[in-house]
């Protein structure tokens, strides 16, 4: 036989119950502009029957339930859908970094049109050219030196700009680092408050929230791999229950068996080490098998270190093809910085620094090539020797890089020393073709030297060529810089394309987790209503009590 209260204990908990579920939806509403809340649901259940299961209880029919009950608040929010969030989050900030400095580098090159390294070329050319019409002109001989100053102080500018910029990418490399390091250390602490709040049998939905935002933006530096799992010694709440911890890895399918990768064990968290390694300074080389540095400073290096101190070399996870690192905005700043487009490595500021480089080097070598086999114009001179002399180099043979060009001594000390003179087709001699008039003040000569540096930059020459369809230094120019506007445009079209696949996944993910406050209200309805008649059957069961009570066994009474 039941209780005589039995029913005033349903509907005793169908109140409370009522109750609790309007103030969940009070906190889902109140949370509605909250970034990274997952709305919240109560999930229910009939309370068996007293006596179910019982073997001496009587099972005859119509048997009442106990009620409801509260098996749990959950989160409403989709856990694949979060782990594909991650992957493509990771995925989408390496092309948009990429993207972003990718601009800066073009821009640097583009200029304006006044300024760009094709239009200061163009001009160097066209004042050879002039030269070859009137190679004894002095004012004309003064504008070849100020245009070749002019193109000089160009490589010096492109390569001190790359250079700051490849500087930035490692600064900016080093401050993301603290910032993920702090990202760590909050996940570990969320974590042990997490548990803590969770030995009591209750789940902690609004820090594993907070937890779960933090992982969002963890995913933006790098590739993670996260897994719940039991402690060890094993950790039960109040219930019996075994509760787990949070372990957070770094790299593409990292787990268990990545010991040295990890980032988070449950409250105690790994770190990025960005100290500068001396192993990283590096001179300012080509070789294939060496990373330019064009600034000759000591890079910073970048390794994990895990909770237990095993230190990972960055490098190292790039190069693990199965499981290691693909994508992430410190991965975007490593490549920037030291990416040489050898072999598989993507193209950096190195790489481009690299072919800036080649330019002047093959523009130094056969410029002086040329120039050193031609005649200067006579002119007294400080040694007061005014004959004409060939062997002179135009740039100095040292300089064969964007930062060390420069022009040869004798150039600098007179334009009369640009050899604009050669031989002609008869094979004269040079004193006879480049003297100076009784006057003393006029120079003679040809201008066949002059037409043969000129065809140096615009590529008239058969045998000037530089690479396979740039037959002049201002077409291998043309052709960088095509080569940069489609490095751009590939940077741009994946952050596009990643964009809008990482919207789509957030739409879906968002869907499912955010507030809808139509829903909200609606559900308030149906809980007042519920709350109401719960306490209409409190109020119906408390008349039959006090007539039960305080009505019956009257009889005989006076």
């Amino acid at each position: 036989m039941r209780s005589t209260f039995h029913g005033l204990n349903i509907a005793n908990m169908g109140l409370f119950t009522a109750q609790k579920q309007i103030d969940v939806s009070s906190h889902n509403v109140s949370n509605t502009n909250t970034v990274g809340f997952s709305r919240q649901r109560f999930v229910t259940s009939a309370v068996d029957p007293a006596g179910y299961l019982n073997q001496f209880a009587p099972m005859g029919r119509g048997q009442v339930g106990g009620g409801v009950g509260t098996l749990s608040l959950d989160q409403i929010r989709d856990r694949f859908l979060d782990m594909q969030y991650r992957t493509e989050s990771a995925k989408s900030s390496y092309w948009s970094t990429r993207s972003e400095t990718m601009y800066y580098v073009e821009d640097i090159f583009n200029g304006v049109d006044s300024a760009g390294l094709d239009t200061i070329m163009s001009e160097f050319a066209n004042s050879l050219q002039e030269l070859s019409k009137n190679p004894t002109d002095e004012a004309i001989r003064t504008n070849v030196v100020a245009q070749a100053k002019k193109m000089i102080d160009a490589f010096h500018m492109y390569h001190d700009q790359l250079s700051e910029l490849m500087t930035q990418q490692n600064s900016n490399m080093v401050q993301q680092a603290k910032h993920v390091n702090e990202i760590l250390g909050n996940i570990a602490s969320l974590n042990n408050n997490i548990q803590k709040f969770e030995l009591g049998g209750s789940v902690a939905n609004d820090l594993r929230d907070q937890r779960n935002l933090l992982l969002d933006e963890l995913s933006t530096f790098m590739d993670i791999t996260y897994t719940e799992v039991s402690h060890d010694p094993p950790v039960f709440n109040i219930y019996g229950i075994e509760l787990t911890q949070l372990n957070v890895y770094v790299g593409v399918n990292s787990g268990e068996d990545y010991a040295d990768r990890l980032l988070v064990t449950h409250d105690i968290a790994g770190r990025l080490d960005y100290g500068v390694d001396e192993n990283d300074e590096v001179e300012t080389t080509y070789d294939d098998n060496e990373v330019a540095n064009a600034n000759e400073i000591i890079l910073n290096g970048l390794s994990i270190v895990s909770p237990d101190e095993t230190s990972t070399d960055f490098y190292d996870l790039i190069n693990d093809e199965e499981s290691g690192l693909r994508n992430g905005i410190l991965l975007s700043y490593l490549n920037l910085r030291d990416g040489t487009g050898i072999e598989d490595q993507p193209q950096g500021i190195p790489y481009f620094i690299t072919q800036l480089d080649a330019m002047v080097a093959k523009l130094v070598e056969e410029f002086n090539n040329i120039h050193s086999n031609g005649y200067t114009a006579p002119f007294t001179n400080p040694n007061g020797d005014d004959s004409s002399h060939s062997g002179v180099n135009f740039f100095d043979a040292e300089g064969l890089t964007a930062k060390t060009i420069a022009l040869d001594a004798e150039i600098l000390m007179s334009a009369f020393n640009i050899a604009a003179s050669g031989v002609d087709l008869d094979g004269l001699v040079y004193d006879e073709t480049v003297t100076m008039d009784p006057d003393g003040h006029a120079n003679t000569g040809n201008n066949l030297n002059a037409l043969e540096l000129y065809k140096v930059l615009r590529g008239t020459t058969e045998d000037q060529q530089l690479e396979e369809g740039d037959d002049s230094f201002e077409g291998f120019f043309k052709n960088f810089l095509g080569n940069l506007a489609s490095e751009v445009a590939l940077s741009n079209n994946m952050r596009d394309a990643q964009e809008v696949l990482l919207t789509s996944i957030d739409t879906q993910r968002l869907s499912i987790m955010s507030v809808s406050e139509d829903e909200e209200m609606s559900d308030l309805i149906r809980f007042q209503h519920a709350y109401n008649a719960s306490a209409r059957c409190i109020t119906t069961m408390d008349e039959a009590l006090d007539k039960l009570i305080n009505g019956t066994g009257r009889v005989g009474l006076v």
